[in-house]
């Protein structure tokens, strides 16, 4: 909380607070039980998106909604990549040279016009199910964390995805003593279970 560095609301993060009783799935359901209203209040400051600067402008899903994926479609259960079309329509006229999202975990680059759309990936979740629109997975196929470097150099914005090896094994292994065999497989995985 007092790290300095900027953080935004998630689709999760919002969950949380909602959370009620009884709802929700077992994730929000134990981030909520380990959180104190210290957490809580930290997390009511958290905004939905940020311009970072006249450049840059950042969200978690889409500009419109932390729940909407960006750079990706389902058609069915299946997820693929959007259509130019599709993406400038849940940009909502956003048309910042930088637009960095995330929410689906899959590391991609697409170049949307003049804009440089990211998604870095995740660092600690490569795979999972969702029930929302409908039941589907999102899966990276690699139990490595995921990160992006954007850098402005002569000719525009350049994006650099890496891709770094750690002991997902151990991760793995918390999840198993936390009863999510879901969470463990996608861990040792890359893969939903």
């Amino acid at each position: 909380m007092a790290s300095g560095w900027l953080s935004l609301a998630g689709n999760h993060e919002r969950q949380v607070l909602e959370l009620r009783p009884g709802r929700g799935g077992p994730s929000d359901q134990y981030a909520h039980a380990q959180l104190t209203e210290a957490e809580f209040t930290w997390l009511r400051t958290l905004k939905a998106w940020h311009r970072f600067s006249d450049d840059i402008y950042l969200c978690h899903g889409s500009p419109r909604s932390d729940h909407e994926y960006l750079l990706e479609t389902l058609d069915g259960s299946t997820l693929r990549l959007a259509t130019a079309a599709e993406i400038s329509d849940r940009l909502g006229g956003e048309h910042s040279p930088v637009i960095a999202c995330g929410h689906t975990h899959v590391p991609r680059a697409v170049r949307q016009g003049a804009s440089l759309l990211v998604n870095p990936g995740s660092v600690g979740l490569q795979a999972y199910s969702d029930d929302h629109p409908v039941p589907h997975a999102v899966q990276t196929g690699t139990p490595d964390a995921r990160y992006a470097f954007i850098e402005q150099r002569a000719g525009g914005w350049h994006c650099e995805h890496i891709c770094v090896p750690y002991d997902h094994a151990a991760m793995a292994a918390l999840a198993r003593q936390h009863g999510r065999p879901d969470w463990e497989h996608a861990l040792l995985t890359g893969y939903a279970a």
